[in-house]
C-alpha cells in the first residue's frame, strides 16, 4: 500500500512512518500541514492518506473537500486525538474513508488502512454506531444528510431492486466493490438488508429528499 502521511508534530509524523515501513508499506510523502499533504497526493497518487484533522489556526476539513473531488483513487482516513462521533460523522459525510483514533495500536491502525484501502468504512465499530445514533427528535431519514454523492448512486440503485452486477455495471466498478458500496450504505442507514433500505425510504422518503439528479 503507497501512503501519504500528514500530522503537524514531526516526531509522531516520523514514527508513523516508520512503523508502516516496518509493517511493509510505502510511505511515499509526508507532510506537516493540509497544503502539503494536498501537494504530495497530488504527486505521488497514493492508495490512502493519512490525515490530522487539527492543526494550529485550522483543521484538514478543506483538504479532506479537494481530496475527494481531485484525486478520487485516494482513500483518505482521518487521523485524531479525540473520539468525537459528531466529527465521525462530519468527515465521512465529506467523503472520509475512515477517523482513526491515534490512542489506537499500529496493528490496529494497519488493518484500518487495509480496510479503506479495500473500500472499507474504517471506523472503529462503536464509534460508528455512536456517530449514527439517531437523535431522538429527529425523522428516520435524520442520516441522508452524511451520505456521499456514491451512496446515493447505490441507494437509487437499491429503491429500483437492481443487483449486484446491475449495480456494478450503473457504477462503472467491479461487483466486489459495487458490494463494498452496498454495505457501506447500509451501515450508514443503520439496516441490514437491501430490503430494510428500500422500505426505510418508501415509507419515508418523497421525491424532494433525493439530489435533484436522481429524481424520477
Amino acid at each position: 500500500m503507497r501512503i501519504v502521511v500528514c500530522d503537524d508534530h514531526r516526531m509522531l509524523l516520523e514514527a508513523l512512518a516508520g512503523s508502516l515501513r516496518a509493517r511493509g508499506h510505502e510511505v511515499v510523502g509526508l507532510a506537516v500541514t493540509p497544503d502539503e499533504a494536498l501537494l504530495s497526493v497530488g504527486a505521488h497518487d497514493p492508495d490512502v492518506c493519512l490525515l490530522d484533522l487539527h492543526f494550529p489556526g485550522e483543521t484538514s476539513l478543506g483538504a479532506l473537500r479537494t481530496m475527494v473531488s481531485d484525486y478520487p483513487r485516494t482513500r483518505v482516513v482521518i487521523f485524531s486525538a479525540t473520539a468525537d462521533p459528531q466529527a465521525v460523522a462530519g468527515v465521512l459525510a465529506l467523503g472520509a474513508a475512515g477517523f482513526l483514533c491515534k490512542s489506537m495500536s499500529m496493528d490496529e491502525i494497519c488493518g484500518m488502512l487495509d480496510r479503506a484501502a479495500a473500500g472499507q468504512v474504517a471506523v472503529e465499530a462503536s464509534l460508528l454506531q455512536r456517530a449514527f445514533l439517531p437523535p431522538a427528535t429527529q425523522d428516520p431519514l435524520w442520516v441522508l444528510r452524511f451520505l456521499t454523492d456514491r451512496e446515493w448512486d447505490v441507494l437509487r440503485c437499491i429503491t429500483r431492486g437492481q443487483t449486484t452486477q446491475q449495480i456494478a455495471e450503473q457504477l462503472g466498478v467491479r461487483n466486489s466493490t459495487a458490494r463494498t458500496h452496498v454495505q457501506n450504505l447500509l451501515t450508514k442507514l443503520g439496516v441490514h438488508s437491501r430490503l430494510e433500505a428500500a422500505a426505510l425510504m418508501a415509507d419515508h422518503a418523497t421525491s424532494d429528499v433525493w439530489p435533484a439528479r436522481l429524481r424520477s
